[in-house]
């Protein structure tokens, strides 16, 4: 029966990431809506849409401690009511101001998500399997991203944007019920009984190591394809690359979200196999870096699609570095050096999303839509998306400093 609730809860924690990466990655198929409904350009829907990171990132590091006083059954609940409550917000408002908040009330809601998976997973099930658990709940994130594809395009354009979104509101509030109704009210976490240091005194010590900031850093890096390319850009990239509409250019944010499904649990078998972490990362650095390059020269649509799976599946490998980062931390603050590392991780996606739609709007030619609508040609996407190769060569350097964690996982 216990061995149930540990799978029924960490279950549900997987459920409410996939859910959390809907409301994440949607407006990447209601750019152009968006712009014209709120009447903005690139920049502004950048920084609109990464709101959602501003609270998301400050909160990462408190839930890694909440999660243990407040146990998984109103952490998960209440954040997931946040998260819808947000939802509502962003979309019945003409204000770009009340939608930026709608969208940092979802990141808010969200920010326990995926650490809530790992650190469930490393404290109820063997630690020499954390990485495997953490590749499915990547996998399960990525389950979210198809859902907030092709699915939310049709969706979109069947019943339209606003609605759209007031369905997948409505999802939500069923989950939380239930969260409310299935979660335990707290899971007895056996090597963190007995602590009695301060949230000051544990954050302190985690934030003095500069192995988990550097594996959250290059982890940041190596997950720009996902946060800015996928999350947003890669739709009206492929509209203005291959002059496809939204729905066929969707396709290009699934197949990348396939690919990185695809990766997350054979990354760390092969990792074993390659006997290190950091050859792993570094080899799908430098595979990446490469896909990217030729994306750019890709004059074909499906040759394209097929690039950018490859990215997804190398890719992957970013969940590699929360393993390190664990690994580089004693089992009672895993939690919260993991929810550091992710911290970093997506710290970089909200820098770089609005930066992407800076370069956008630097690079934009003049072109107007016959809404008024500013449009981007493929020369602007192409000099923007030179960013993201430029930052994972740095990743590759930042990694030959991260100590190797192979075979030293921490018991106590």
């Amino acid at each position: 029966m216990k061995n149930i609730k540990s799978w029924i809860t960490w279950s549900i924690a997987n459920i409410f990431y996939l859910y959390e990466v809907v409301l994440r990655v949607s407006p990447s198929v209601m750019t152009d809506d968006l712009m014209c409904h709120y009447g903005i350009t690139t920049s502004i829907l950048g920084m609109m849409v990464s709101c959602f990171y501003y609270s998301y990132v400050t909160l990462q590091v408190p839930c890694g401690l909440i999660l243990d006083k407040l146990g998984p059954r109103n952490l998960i609940g209440s954040s997931i009511i946040l998260s819808v409550l947000g939802s509502i917000m962003f979309v019945w408002t003409d204000s770009v101001l009340i939608a930026q908040f709608g969208r940092f009330l979802i990141g808010a809601g969200a920010s326990c998500a995926f650490i809530s998976g790992l650190q469930i997973a490393s404290t109820v099930f063997p630690i020499k399997h954390f990485p495997i658990f953490a590749g499915i709940t990547n996998m399960m994130g990525t389950f979210g991203a198809l859902c907030s594809g092709f699915p939310t395009a049709k969706l979109v354009n069947a019943i339209g944007w606003r609605e759209a979104i007031l369905f997948i509101s409505i999802v939500g509030a069923v989950l939380a019920v239930l969260a409310f109704v299935l979660l335990p009210k707290a899971i007895r976490i056996s090597e963190n009984a007995g602590i009695q240091k301060s949230f000051g005194s544990i954050f302190k010590k985690i934030i003095k190591n500069k192995q988990i900031i550097l594996s959250g850093m290059v982890g940041g890096f190596m997950y720009l394809p996902v946060s800015v390319f996928s999350e947003l850009w890669a739709v009206p990239f492929f509209i203005a690359k291959h002059q496809v509409n939204n729905e066929l250019a969707s396709f290009a944010t699934s197949a990348l979200f396939i690919g990185f499904a695809i990766g997350s649990i054979p990354v760390a078998i092969i990792a074993r196999k390659v006997g290190g972490y950091m050859k792993t990362i570094r080899f799908s650095v430098i595979c990446t870096t490469v896909l990217f390059i030729a994306l750019m020269y890709s004059q074909n649509l499906y040759t394209s699609f097929a690039i950018v799976f490859l990215i997804g599946v190398f890719t992957a490998a970013e969940v590699l570095v929360f393993t390190c980062a664990k690994n580089n931390a004693s089992v009672r603050h895993s939690g919260t050096a993991i929810a550091l590392a992710n911290a970093l991780v997506m710290l970089a996606g909200s820098v770089f999303q609005p930066v992407f739609g800076v370069l956008l709007d630097l690079f934009w030619t003049g072109g107007l839509s016959a809404s008024g609508v500013r449009l981007y040609d493929i020369s602007c996407y192409h000099k923007a998306i030179l960013t993201l190769p430029i930052c994972l060569v740095i990743s590759y350097v930042m990694s030959a400093f991260i100590k190797e964690t192979m075979g030293q996982e921490r018991v106590g």
